[in-house]
């Protein structure tokens, strides 16, 4: 009985040791724009405000901020070429009301974070302050556009575009807009697509670049950096013109594998991590003859780590284990 006591109080310290040495990182975020809208909208309702209305245009905007910001991995209002807020709507062909030359009745939000910022954590840090609180809670703005996009360090950008359109609902004619964008007529500055090619027979892909098409949209829609394929074609700065054939990938090489490494163990206990397809971590000790089992873990898309005090603990375990049962035998 006094034996079986003991080696539940080893397994009880045991429990109290590992637990907390084991920690996981925050999931990813999958939040999508309506996610967003529908966010800002419940905020605007608990503060007594009609919601705003889904703008395609506006959603097609702030798309195109939260994907140029995901490609250059700068969280700004100017957009591709210097472009404005004013100056993508009004390009956008969206029929803004307001001042033209003041920039329209309109207002923009944008925030980049890691991947596991939610569209509620977006909202919450634009009402920090009153600028961005009023993009949201402003009672002349009626109309609303959302973007999200993931870059491929795995960072997410948010931008919302809020805007009052013309009670005619036709574009104004422009002549001028300010804030350091270029003068765009209304309808004007169309975004033309991509049309993506596959590679060809030396495993190269190249894109023939069409009028209209800007180097950050040729990197969005082939999945691709900006400064990938500037080193590929030598380009020291982002201008391109049409007819230009640009080289997007090269043909992928078999990679030949690196050799294997042995794992030093020194007087410190070091750990050899191997994760395997089924998320299982195998875990190795120094002087044991037999493998550790293996310890399931939660699938997710959080990054996984060991601490080094639960191997400790479970050197400390095997100590303490075979010293009892040493004990035990005399009693």
């Amino acid at each position: 009985m006094l034996r079986r006591s003991k080696y539940l109080v080893v397994l009880i310290i045991f429990v109290a040791l590992i637990v907390p040495a084991t920690s996981y990182a925050a999931p990813a975020v999958t939040d999508t724009p309506s996610d967003l809208i529908n966010a800002v909208n419940a905020l605007r309702a608990a503060y007594g405000l009609p919601a705003y209305s889904a703008s395609s245009i506006l959603m097609s905007t702030a798309q195109n901020q939260a994907d140029f910001m995901a490609v250059t991995g700068v969280v700004a209002h100017t957009g591709a070429g210097g472009s404005t807020v004013t100056s993508r709507i009004l390009a956008a062909g969206y029929p803004l009301a307001g001042d033209l030359s003041l920039g329209g009745f309109r207002s923009e939000n944008i925030i980049g974070g890691t991947i596991s910022m939610s569209a509620q954590a977006a909202i919450d840090a634009w009402m920090g302050d009153v600028p961005h609180q009023t993009t949201m809670l402003s009672p002349d703005l009626t109309e609303i556009g959302a973007g999200v996009a993931k870059a491929n360090n795995g960072r997410l950008y948010y931008v919302i575009d809020c805007a009052r359109p013309t009670t005619s609902g036709a574009p104004q004619a422009v002549t001028q807009v300010v804030g350091g964008g270029s003068a765009v007529p209304a309808g004007g500055g169309v975004i033309y697509p991509v049309v993506v090619n596959t590679p060809n027979s030396n495993g190269d892909v190249i894109h023939e670049v069409k009028a209209g098409q800007s180097l950050w949209q040729i990197a969005i829609d082939y999945g691709v950096k900006i400064d990938d394929i500037k080193r590929l074609n030598n380009l020291f700065d982002n201008n391109i013109y049409p007819g230009n054939k640009l080289l997007i990938k090269k043909m992928e090489t078999a990679a030949t594998a690196p050799p294997t490494e042995t794992t030093t163990i020194d007087a410190t206990v070091e750990v050899t991590v191997v994760f395997v397809p089924t998320a299982t971590i195998i875990a190795t000790m120094p002087d044991m003859s037999t493998p550790m089992p293996v310890i399931p873990v939660p699938q997710g898309n959080g990054t996984i780590m060991i601490s080094a005090i639960a191997i400790i603990a479970l050197a400390i375990l095997g100590g303490v284990i075979f010293t009892l049962a040493g004990s035990g035998k005399k009693e």
